[in-house]
């Protein structure tokens, strides 16, 4: 049985863990596996109290940033709701605007969402040109350890509807990062 697993951007577990946990999963059959489910429901169930209340430790969940990259205020608005939703699970989110983002620091970022309008004849937003030039430049780092996700707003009666979403989304792949998502081209 194949499981796609996440992201490990995402995970709570390291990746030592992860491949025990696959080894000792990878022969069992859905019957199985859903006792197996169940035997660790029972498992972390029957701890003490005060030890149910102590999370293992595990993989620390990394801060995710959000870049907003806006020509009029629709795709600012979108990545405020979208950071708002986040914050409300409780999850360590930054808001930064594209014309704010110091992009060099861009290879350390282990959670990206890129918001982002387009202009024109499919440009990226005045306020996010620096980082669009910037990541198609030979200056641009690899971006191994990032997981990332465009979403792209647009109106689909211009040619290049969502262009500035389609490029930032494939030069952050092509620079190696991993994809979370596939990009949303929204009208």
């Amino acid at each position: 049985m194949t499981t796609q697993v996440p992201p490990s951007a995402l995970l709570p577990l390291n990746p030592e863990q992860l491949a025990r946990l696959q080894a000792a999963t990878t022969d069992l059959t859905p019957t199985q596996l859903a006792w197996v489910s169940g035997y660790f429901w029972g498992v972390l169930n029957q701890q003490p109290a005060a030890l149910a209340a102590t999370p293992a430790p595990a993989a620390e969940m990394p801060g995710i940033t959000i870049i907003s990259a806006s020509q009029t205020g629709n795709a600012r608005r979108v990545a405020e709701a979208l950071r708002d939703d986040l914050l409300a699970a409780k999850l360590n989110v930054k808001l930064v605007n594209a014309g704010d983002y110091k992009f060099k620091q861009i290879a350390s970022e282990k959670l990206l969402i890129v918001v982002t309008s387009t202009q024109g004849e499919g440009e990226p937003p005045e306020e996010a040109v620096a980082l669009h030039k910037f990541l198609f430049s030979k200056k641009a780092p690899k971006l191994e350890n990032t997981a990332f996700a465009v979403f792209s707003l647009g109106d689909s009666s211009y040619e290049f509807f969502c262009q500035s979403g389609k490029d930032f989304d494939s030069k952050l792949a092509e620079l190696g990062g991993e994809r979370l998502l596939d990009r949303v081209d929204a009208d």
